[in-house]
């Protein structure tokens, strides 16, 4: 018999979901209308499942956001902000439920101890992905600020002083090699740490990511919820 088939029915829907949100979230922010369709089913598929299994904390958000879906993808633009909202809880919730049906402590992922002492700094050019990433660490305790231009990151490394840089790669408006050095400069006399995120992946980016040497990378192709537990370890080992 197949692992997957031998999971209880609740195991095998936060596998399913997790991975169909994750995807879901790195589509929707360039939302076309075949996508927001897609996204639609999916969460519709998730809330079934969940009311099916008596989990309406998982069914209440994936019927949310299958609505905001809906309206998305019949050309209300407004609705993207709601789709990603319920998207991220729906995340959020997931994992905090995945956790829950590991009986192994050593296997379960801690928020990070000292998380809500540190000050993290989001840079995107999208306002939207930025935003939607930042919601899921506040959730985590991080103290977040955002950055879409390059005088927003230099106002806040000096307002701010972030202990963390979560930074996209791709960004024509700005230039994450400059972003770094200018971090790792403000920062030279504290403990620091860079991560860097892109929908693409680690292998299409190795020169890249060689010539900024960030402490972790982390495809958001995996979901803002990795991203987030990523970084949680990376504190713990930096900053414990």
């Amino acid at each position: 018999m197949s692992t997957f088939a031998s999971e209880s029915p609740l195991s095998r829907l936060l596998t399913t979901a997790r991975q169909k949100v994750a995807t879901d979230m790195a589509w929707i922010a360039k939302p076309t209308p075949d996508i927001a369709r897609q996204v639609a089913a999916d969460l519709r598929m998730i809330a079934g499942e969940a009311a099916t299994l008596g989990r309406p904390d998982l069914s209440k958000p994936a019927g949310e956001g299958e609505e905001a879906a809906r309206l998305l993808a019949g050309g209300n633009a407004s609705a993207l902000v709601a789709c990603m909202r319920s998207l991220r809880q729906l995340g959020y919730l997931l994992q905090e439920a995945s956790e829950s049906q590991d009986k192994s402590v050593g296997n379960a992922t801690p928020r990070a101890a000292a998380a809500s002492t540190l000050r993290l700094l989001i840079v995107d050019d999208s306002p939207i992905a930025a935003a939607a990433l930042a919601d899921v660490f506040e959730m985590h305790d991080f103290s977040v600020r955002v950055a879409s231009t390059i005088d927003e990151v230099s106002s806040l490394f000096d307002s701010f002083a972030p202990a963390v840089l979560v930074s996209d790669v791709h960004m024509p408006s700005l230039d994450v090699a400059d972003v770094c050095r200018r971090f790792r400069a403000t920062a030279r006399n504290r403990r620091s740490a860079v991560v860097l995120v892109s929908g693409r992946t680690e292998a299409e980016l190795s020169g890249r990511l060689a010539e900024i040497r960030p402490d972790a990378f982390v495809s958001k192709l995996a979901g803002a919820v990795a991203v987030v537990t990523r970084v949680t370890s990376l504190c713990r080992e930096i900053f414990a």
